[in-house]
């Protein structure tokens, strides 16, 4: 199955729709107002020593012994590659490199760029706003933090989101007998669900009952970030 994944870097202040930038720059090739020209020649030089052993069937594609393959597209202000028949790890490196270059993966097949982290506490998740911060830096490397919002605890069904950049929210629910903490990651169309929980007897103490309540947050944010992983081309 074929897949694309796509790389570009700002200007300062600038904050585009990844959507948008790439259908015009990294599908359509047209020059977009916003981007930071690239090091294209030191990139390609990088990838020709990398893919050394692999076959070169033109300037832009290689493949491997074994199947599977990728062909470039570039242009001044982005990096492009095509992949076919490859395993998950093998095109992830490419977003590893790129990153050197301070370019974050956009995955049109997901819809996300994968450039910052929002978070959304809700109710009581609030009041570990600190610990939360503090563990998103250490959970999730390479995402910068951005916009942390505190809301109530909404009330219905709500609709799964499908944002550009991932968003991470965090639940506190109380039961008479256990208290869940919930971390839901949300990338593109991309989501996980982890929650972590402990006996709400244990929660009486209110210096105390924050401090569980972070370590159960830690907890469950770190299982989210192994499934961001897992799930994404975000290294």
């Amino acid at each position: 199955m074929g897949m694309d994944l796509s790389y570009w870097k700002y200007k300062e202040g600038t904050d585009l729709s990844p959507r948008e930038v790439y259908q015009t720059a990294c599908c359509d090739g047209l020059p977009a107002e916003g981007l930071e020209e690239l090091p294209i020649e030191a990139i390609l030089a990088e990838i020709e020593t990398a893919y050394a052993k692999w076959e070169r069937m033109d300037q832009a594609t290689w493949e491997k012994e074994t199947g599977g393959g990728f062909q470039l597209f570039t242009t001044p202000q982005i990096f492009r590659v095509d992949c076919y028949g490859l395993p998950r790890e093998e095109v992830a490196r490419f977003s590893e490199r790129m990153k050197r270059y301070g370019c974050p993966v956009y995955d049109p097949q997901q819809g996300c760029r994968f450039d910052r982290l929002t978070v959304t506490l809700y109710g009581e998740a609030a009041d570990i706003r600190d610990a939360v911060e503090e563990q998103a830096g250490i959970a999730f490397p390479g995402l910068p933090l951005g916009e942390v919002r505190c809301e109530p605890v909404p009330e219905g069904a709500v609709s799964l989101p499908k944002p550009e950049h991932p968003a991470l929210e965090l639940f506190v629910h109380r039961g008479k007998t256990m208290t869940k903490v919930t971390a839901n990651l949300f990338f593109g169309s991309g989501w996980t669900s982890r929650p972590t929980q402990c006996k709400t007897a244990l929660l009486t103490d209110p210096e105390e009952t924050r401090k569980r309540l972070a370590k159960m947050a830690e907890t469950a944010m770190k299982r989210a970030a192994e499934d961001l992983r897992q799930r994404s081309y975000h290294r």
